[in-house]
């Protein structure tokens, strides 16, 4: 066999091709042979060395001298079964050193054949995967911790901190779970808002509205049936199920009886309120059969009680007219802005906890519109995204900051990366890698400079969007979770991240330097991260002590408005040498 594979046919040339070969194994493996009882009758130098043990005392012995007791009985029977039928047996082995310590092996038994075809003598090859096992073992316990700690204080990534409901994200993968396998049964979904809650801001302060929004949650519990799900969408609107509703007529008779009972007066600081709501419904599946095109349409009819006045309800009607006049105008700006060129770029610093150094900085989109004045993103993002107007946007953006990353190493700074965000819309785009590296060749930039932050429902929703992510990674562009730790997530999602770095969400930062349950969380992220060997960053930094903190708690990167607000370019460039006071 060996004359026909290297064409030797030397006889000597043969038998020294196999000294070499045996040697090399002997150099790289652990091996031992043993006959067909199981008595060891030879073991290389690798073997004593991991076992601990002289060749005599492995000599005329058997395997059971290095068993651990970690393996059951059923293990072994399944092994010499194995090798009993003339079959070669591979697994991982914890075995136990003479100095009480253990070890794990990677193994394979191959049995030798006598001229019946039993097997007469039993060679055994070994790697030692030790230090891999002992890393997937801290992986498997610190992913518990996290998990652990999670499930404890559900409220901080899974709940809205004041009213202890769901939070947008939660909201919707729970409605997504309830709704999930429903062919028939109808299911009401209401949009509310407190009509003008900035009243109550005004008048008697920021702490009676933040009031009045518990009270409304804690209403809309007493008056929903426990099969309901209710969460607070944003500042001053929920959203809730009527699972009790069969039809349009049953959600309208409940919606009117809730909205009668969240408008029960409310006394604040002495004075008797009055508030008022405005509400939009929908029915799955007859208006909607999916999670997302339900939410939009109750959304909908609720933009059509606010442009008409406010104060009641409504139910979706298909082809009902439900923009407002500021949306109107928005969109149809929008799409012009992109090509009169109206948007900028601001940069947020990035620093280096504990070098206190600039590690590099996020672009941040600005929309300064010469009639309508500045926009804020939260109001223009979520259209660009519905209008599909992110796409030439988000283009542009990633355009603008390669030129920025080129002009400042034509002027001699420190290379770092510039984060760049992309929506789950850019995500979507069947050419959105081509387009990234087209972007990147055409302004001639190295993918090192760019960082692409994504938001964690990118990663968790669909398996092909995984397969973009890593496509973009592949280009040599690192990538990194933002706002993580807003949604539930289990451990094998974690391990399989195809990301380089997560940014911890503000709300476990803002109140880190009181709550100790904030504290717990980012420890958690930190050392799992830590162990899947991801960088962390926490934003939303905006003081002293949480800087110290979060530094204290392994977190490597920072960035907020303790450090700086974002900055146009030139202003931004005061940051590059500059090192942040603080011990």
């Amino acid at each position: 066999m060996m004359r026909k594979m290297t064409g030797e046919d030397n006889q000597q040339n043969v038998e020294d091709m196999l000294v070499d070969i045996a040697y090399a194994l002997d150099q790289s493996a652990i091996v031992a042979i043993t006959d067909r009882t199981g008595k060891i009758t030879y073991v290389n130098e690798l073997f004593t060395k991991m076992s601990q043990y002289k060749a005599e005392e492995l000599i005329g012995a058997s395997h059971a001298i290095i068993n651990s007791g970690y393996h059951s009985k059923e293990f072994f029977k399944h092994m010499w079964a194995t090798i009993g039928r003339g079959n070669i047996w591979h697994g991982e082995i914890r075995n136990r050193a003479k100095d009480g310590s253990f070890y794990w092996v990677d193994t394979k038994i191959v049995p030798f054949l006598n001229d019946k075809g039993i097997p007469n003598r039993y060679i055994s090859i070994r790697y030692d995967i030790t230090e891999r096992k002992l890393m997937e073992e801290k992986i498997r316990k610190d992913a518990e911790v996290y998990r652990k700690i999670v499930e404890e204080n559900r409220d901080l990534s899974y709940n809205d901190q004041l009213t202890t409901l769901l939070n947008r994200h939660a909201f919707s993968k729970t409605l997504r779970a309830s709704l999930e396998g429903k062919k028939r049964s109808s299911v009401g979904l209401v949009y509310l808002n407190i009509d003008r809650l900035r009243n109550v801001n005004d008048s008697f302060g920021q702490d009676s509205g933040d009031y009045v929004l518990s009270i409304v949650a804690k209403r809309l519990k007493k008056a929903l049936s426990a099969d309901d799900i209710i969460g607070r969408i944003s500042g001053d609107e929920f959203a809730f199920t009527l699972t009790q509703a069969k039809n349009e007529e049953e959600a309208e008779r409940m919606t009117e009886d809730i909205k009668a009972s969240l408008e029960q007066p409310i006394s604040i600081k002495g004075e008797i309120y009055t508030i008022s709501t405005s509400c939009g419904i929908a029915l799955f599946p007859k208006h909607a059969k999916t999670v997302s095109e339900l939410m939009m349409k109750s959304e909908k009819a609720l933009h059509y009680v606010q442009e008409h006045g406010r104060g009641t309800y409504k139910m979706y009607e298909p082809g009902t007219a439900t923009k407002t006049l500021e949306r109107i105008l928005l969109e149809n700006e929008l799409g012009k802005s992109v090509q009169l060129g109206n948007f900028t770029l601001e940069y947020q610093p990035k620093m280096n906890l504990s070098r206190k150094t600039l590690s590099g900085v996020e672009a941040l989109v600005r929309w300064n519109h010469p009639d309508l004045g500045r926009i804020p993103p939260d109001k223009f993002i979520p259209l660009a995204e519905e209008t599909k107007i992110i796409l030439p946007l988000g283009e542009w953006i990633l355009r603008e900051a390669c030129k920025q990353a080129n002009e400042w190493k034509r002027q001699g700074h420190a290379p770092f990366r510039i984060a760049v965000n992309m929506s789950a819309v850019q995500l979507e785009a069947p050419d959105i890698v081509q387009t990234i590296k087209r972007i990147l060749d055409e302004e001639d930039l190295g993918p090192e400079y760019i960082e692409i932050e994504l938001t964690e429902s990118s990663f968790a929703d669909r398996d092909e969007m995984q397969s973009t992510i890593q496509q973009i990674r592949n280009l040599g562009i690192q990538v990194a979770i933002d706002d993580f730790g807003t949604g539930y997530s289990t451990f094998s999602y974690i391990k399989e991240l195809p990301a380089d770095a997560l940014k911890i969400d503000r709300s476990f930062v803002k109140d880190i330097d009181v709550n100790e349950n904030s504290r717990a969380i980012v420890k958690a992220i930190v050392t799992l991260a830590d162990t899947a060997g991801l960088n962390v960053i926490a934003e939303g930094i905006e003081t002293e002590e949480q800087a110290k903190i979060l530094r204290s708690l392994g977190c490597r990167e920072g960035q907020g408005y303790f450090f700086s607000k974002p900055m146009p370019p030139e202003d931004c460039e005061f940051m590059f040498s500059k090192s942040v006071e603080y011990e």
